[in-house]
């Protein structure tokens, strides 16, 4: 019996260290991250996970590499360097999405955590974003209008992008229930029209900044669910004086990130109920044809959370005067959001993964126990259920370097050198960073664009 008992717990510890280390989110990367970024020592944060990256970074979590490093280098100020990190990965996520609905039938039956990881959607989407500001810091507006429209292009086929996947997912004999994706409700981000704006402004085409203008608005007066704040207090260009902007982008807050919701199933005849641990939805009833009464399994999905800021309040500083930024597009927001058009589709494919999975397990563990009877046969069953649950743990992958937040000001200012700072305010008044930008050039030949962030 002992020998038995070391031999069932040393095949758990060889599963669990070989099996279950494609089966895990790995996170060691981003250990002491947020603190150094606090330092603003971004190179140090880089140096890290560049040297690490060939251990935390497997083949299959490239988007993440590039996505990671493509925003520090950003944050750095290498606009050059990130955007061809940024690049990657958008070419990356391209691609792995085009195999995940080839491989889709296949994919029905392994953890998502030993997939390629294609990004989330707001990754894909700001990904553009950042491109087109690391265009605009090297003057290239006709670049950055290229990223622009890829925003909108992708805000467009959003909804049909997950309907693929359904379809795809419904094909597979494995499936039992029809696989739907959710109502996509991000069309419209008031923050790449309002870099299309600006852009237009510069360049003296106020009518085509003036239509920009007009879709910031109705990106708020829309999409109440994306943009639950009161829209910034935005000038229309076509009354604007022929006088140079101040344009400060400032970007603030922790990026979202991901959390495990661990559910239940019971079966009956032909039915499954699901529940959640924590309570938090509703016991979901599904009829599932076949499935025999009286087994209980256990698995894990993912959610995004939108961690909240410490940033209360940023102040644009121009030499003696003072202007509080407006908050224009909420990411973290965006994230949990976005992440409900597919949330459908992760649901109903994690259940049937968790039901066949369980289902086997179940008639392995009758076996074990009518060759094992007794304490051997019990210890084995266990190890074979703690097995199973370590192999459905939730994908909990995201890049972990995008901002929360992002605010704005628009600021008519003479031309000329000007002083220039930006401070940011924790929620208790106490001042947290003062971002000095020293004095700035303001010129009505150029875009005048600033850009500053406090990522806390």
């Amino acid at each position: 019996m002992n020998r038995l008992f070391i031999a069932v717990v040393a095949a758990v510890g060889i599963f669990f260290i070989s099996g279950c280390a494609n089966m895990m989110t790995n996170t060691t990367q981003y250990k002491g991250s947020g603190n150094l970024l606090l330092k603003r020592d971004v190179a140090a944060v880089i140096t890290k996970i560049e040297a690490e990256k060939e251990k935390t970074y497997k083949e299959k979590d490239r988007v993440l590499e590039y996505l990671d490093l493509g925003m520090l280098y950003h944050y750095q100020g290498d606009f050059v360097k990130s955007n061809l990190l940024l690049e990657q990965a958008e070419t990356s996520m391209e691609e792995l999405y085009t195999k995940s609905i080839a491989n889709a039938a296949m994919s029905m039956l392994l953890n998502d955590n030993a997939l390629d990881y294609f990004g989330e959607d707001y990754e894909d989407v700001y990904t553009n974003v950042f491109k087109a500001l690391n265009y605009l810091h090297q003057d290239d507006f006709d670049a950055a209008f290229v990223e622009i429209r890829r925003i909108n292009l992708k805000l467009g086929m959003l909804e049909d992008k997950y309907q693929k996947v359904a379809k795809s997912l419904n094909a597979s004999k494995e499936k039992k229930t029809d696989i739907t994706a959710g109502v996509n409700k991000f069309t419209n981000s008031a923050l790449g029209r309002y870099l299309s704006m600006i852009i237009y402004e510069q360049e003296g085409k106020k009518d085509d900044a003036h239509i920009d203008f007009t879709k910031i608005a109705e990106a708020f007066d829309s999409q109440p669910d994306i943009y639950p704040f009161s829209p910034p207090d935005l000038s229309d260009p076509l009354n604007q004086l022929n006088q140079p902007s101040l344009h400060i982008i400032s970007l603030i807050g922790k990026s979202p990130y991901k959390r495990s919701k661990e559910l239940h199933i019971a079966t009956a005849k032909d039915q499954i109920t699901i529940v959640a641990v924590d309570k938090s939805i509703d016991a979901v009833n599904l009829f599932w044809p076949g499935v025999e009464p009286n087994y209980y399994f256990k698995f894990a999905i993912p959610y995004i959370v939108n961690d909240e800021t410490e940033v209360n309040k940023v102040v644009l500083k121009i030499d003696d005067q003072s202007f509080e930024l407006a908050k224009l597009e909420d990411i973290g927001n965006v994230a949990v959001q976005t992440f409900k058009v597919k949330e459908p589709i992760i649901f109903l494919k994690s259940v049937t993964r968790s039901v066949l999975k369980g289902i086997v397990t179940e008639q392995a563990k009758a076996e074990m126990k009518k060759k094992n009877p007794g304490f051997g046969g019990d210890l084995m069953a266990l190890a074979a259920d703690a097995a199973l649950f370590a192999s459905e743990n939730a994908d909990l992958r995201t890049s972990r370097f995008f901002p929360n937040q992002v605010l704005i000001g628009d600021i008519p200012v003479t031309e000329g050198e000007h002083n220039i700072a930006v401070e940011y305010y924790h929620r208790n008044g106490n001042l947290l960073y003062r971002d000095n930008k020293g004095l700035v050039n303001i010129s009505k030949d150029k875009l005048n664009l600033i850009e500053s962030w406090q990522i806390q």
